[in-house]
């Protein structure tokens, strides 16, 4: 039996402030021949959703997407990847205290935007703070960030 997803998100776009556009696109896998050293996102999506992710861990409140935001992706590429569905609505429910916010997806992905927008720059930070390249520099933080300790050899 195939398990079937239900994509709630499939018809809303997925924007991020114009001050930030350049950030997600630089950092994200554009061509083929792009490398994951300097381009740590395979694609924009994932640039947002970590934002998204740090913007919970850190307690960051959302915040708006100011004038003339610019869409990344449509909300059907969450389709692809089940659980990145369950967490927004998870993350929703625990920011609204309210299970029927599962209702509203455009409420979500609203909340879910705000709170990318909130951390992009935190985000940028990460890639560029240390002496390695973006996607080292990230992984450093990101264990960081959530509290794990590498084992050195």
């Amino acid at each position: 039996m195939t398990d079937r997803i239900v994509n709630p998100f499939q018809n809303i776009d997925i924007f991020v402030p114009r001050d930030h556009h350049a950030d997600v696109v630089q950092y994200s896998q554009r061509a083929a021949g792009d490398a994951p050293d300097h381009c740590p996102f395979r694609r924009m999506v994932d640039f947002w959703f970590l934002s998204v992710c740090v913007g919970v861990r850190k307690g960051f409140e959302p915040v708006g997407l100011g004038p003339k935001p610019i869409k990344i992706i449509d909300g059907a590429i969450l389709g692809a990847d089940g659980w990145r569905i369950n967490l927004l609505m998870l993350v929703a429910i625990g920011r609204k205290r309210d299970v029927s916010i599962v209702l509203e997806p455009r409420e979500i992905i609203q909340l879910a935007s705000g709170l990318a927008a909130a951390s992009i720059p935190t985000v940028v930070d990460m890639l560029n703070e240390g002496d390695a390249e973006p996607i080292w520099n990230l992984s450093d933080s990101v264990e960081k960030l959530f509290g794990v300790e590498r084992q050195r050899r």
